[in-house]
């Protein structure tokens, strides 16, 4: 599965979802998880993220099964969940180890529905 975070300094979760030039996109399963890419985003002016294609953003995006981000609004969001990505908001910057850790622990154990539907999304059925 992968997983997107919307970052400025690569190691925590702290840019807005309009603002994000970079997104780490990790590989992750109950087992372990890696650093897969870097997708990077044109910089937008202070002010006119609401003014985004964030609809492209989100396709770009959407092998993703969960985009952490420090903030989305509500059109964003729904560009984020129409292409099947579950958007996750954090309060206070985190960092993005801390995150996986979190949810390799989460995988390996009984994770909720939609996260085990979020794991298989992309695994072909046996």
């Amino acid at each position: 599965m992968k997983i997107g975070f919307c970052t400025n300094d690569m190691e925590t979760v702290d840019e807005h979802y309009g603002r994000a030039t970079k997104v780490a996109i990790y590989e992750i399963d109950e087992k372990a998880y890696a650093l897969s890419e870097v997708r990077e985003f044109p910089e937008q002016e202070e002010g006119t993220e609401h003014k985004l294609d964030t609809g492209s953003k989100a396709e770009k995006l959407s092998d993703c099964a969960i985009l952490y981000v420090a903030q989305i609004g509500g059109p964003a969001a729904a560009h984020v969940i129409k292409n099947k990505i579950h958007p996750v908001k954090v309060n206070d910057p985190m960092p993005i180890a801390e995150i996986l850790e979190n949810l390799k622990k989460t995988l390996a154990g009984n994770p909720a529905p939609w996260l085990k539907k979020a794991l298989y999304r992309d695994r072909q059925p046996e």
